[in-house]
């Protein structure tokens, strides 16, 4: 992957350089680069994911380190009370991890509440396990059949907590949880609208990501 996101890190004297990959949805983070990211930097990223959008192609499955070229590692990990997974190099040249990964690592990622899975299910039939792009039937499953993995929504109020620990800009200090769920019904109204012309072929959390990934462009722009 060739490195195409550059963020200066806050209390650190380097940049950090991330290699993005939007046709795989792969970031690449060497040695342990993703703890050292500001939150300004983890919202540059996010905004990056957003106008990404769906994964172009299939994830192999397994890959090498661009370092040394040593297999990398499935490594499971878990953040507060959330599980996520990466590939490891062998000898911490970095990590590799899904677009989808690493929303859940930040907290970006929740499950939908019983209203909003209601709302989506008279609406949309069916949509693409965000994980590994296998059907889900709305009506009667709230996790993919194939891989496991829930029916997930970006979640507003985690974005907004990113926003507000910036800490500088009137405009991001006054992000608030009322602002979170007009950003979640907002995120809503956009799924029904990419399920009314593209049923079936919808990834919940790539719409969920484009939804917010240009409000978070303002906020930045505002620091």
């Amino acid at each position: 992957m060739t490195p195409k996101l550059q963020e200066e890190v806050a209390a650190v004297t380097h940049a950090v350089e991330v290699g993005c990959c939007a046709a795989c949805n792969l970031l690449w983070f060497d040695s342990f680069s993703s703890i050292r990211l500001s939150p300004k930097s983890v919202l540059e990223l996010f905004r990056y994911i957003g106008a990404a959008g769906k994964a172009q192609r299939t994830l192999a499955s397994g890959f090498r380190c661009p370092r040394c070229r040593g297999s990398l590692a499935l490594t499971r990990d878990l953040q507060r009370t959330t599980h996520f997974s990466y590939w490891r190099c062998p000898v911490d040249h970095g990590q590799l991890i899904t677009f989808n990964q690493f929303l859940a690592q930040k907290n970006f990622i929740r499950e939908p509440s019983p209203q909003e899975l209601a709302r989506l299910r008279a609406t949309v039939r069916e949509i693409s396990c965000s994980q590994c792009g296998a059907p889900i039937e709305l009506a009667k499953d709230s996790a993919c059949p194939h891989c496991g993995a829930p029916v997930a929504l970006i979640d507003p109020d985690g974005v907004a907590k990113a926003l507000r620990e910036l800490a500088s800009g009137a405009a991001i200090a006054s992000v608030n949880h009322d602002r979170a769920q007009a950003l979640s019904d907002a995120q809503i109204d956009a799924l029904f609208g990419a399920a009314r012309q593209h049923d079936g072929e919808q990834d919940l959390l790539a719409i969920g990501a484009a939804a917010l990934g240009s409000l978070v462009g303002v906020w930045l722009a505002s620091d």
